[in-house]
């Protein structure tokens, strides 16, 4: 028989006292992340690099959904869910399960005549890793000519 693939973990960490608006799909959210590998090193946080919060429409991702503003959860992704065997070099080993500490920090609640993006659903990789995974690749775009820059103009002397 084939063997389950373990699912998203999702544990609260902190509640507000007052929690009765809770994203939905199709909500604007704001989240605060840190991601964190098995080894306990950090590979990104939005908060470390005092960087603007990750927004994005809710589709389903696992784990936000049902977060209310000021609500911390911690959730672990296994592997297959997140980067693959492949992992992410440099950052990410392969066959990595990531740790993602999240905390909603705003929350826009839909218009009622919006439709959910039903496209969205097609995607089997939780959106916010695509969202941090698509952030990873521009940085290192951009580090990466900024290297190569830098090389070129020594050479000019």
């Amino acid at each position: 028989g084939k063997k389950a693939q373990p699912e998203v973990k999702v544990k609260t960490q902190h509640k507000p006292e007052d929690c009765s608006v809770t994203a939905e799909d199709g909500d604007e959210v704001a989240v605060h992340y840190t991601g964190i590998l098995e080894s306990g090193a950090v590979f990104d946080s939005s908060v470390q690099a005092q960087r603007e919060p990750l927004v994005f429409t809710l589709g389903w991702e696992i784990g936000i959904k049902g977060m209310c503003v000021g609500e911390k959860r911690k959730l672990v992704i296994p592997p297959h869910l997140a980067y693959g065997q492949q992992g992410y070099p440099p950052t990410i080993p392969e066959d990595a399960t990531l740790t993602f500490e999240t905390e909603l920090v705003d929350l826009r609640k839909r218009p009622f005549n919006f439709p959910v993006m039903q496209t969205i659903q097609l995607l089997s990789v939780p959106a916010l890793v695509l969202y941090i995974l698509y952030y990873l690749y521009d940085r290192y775009k951009k580090e990466a000519s900024e290297t190569k820059e830098s090389k070129k103009s020594k050479k000019r002397k």
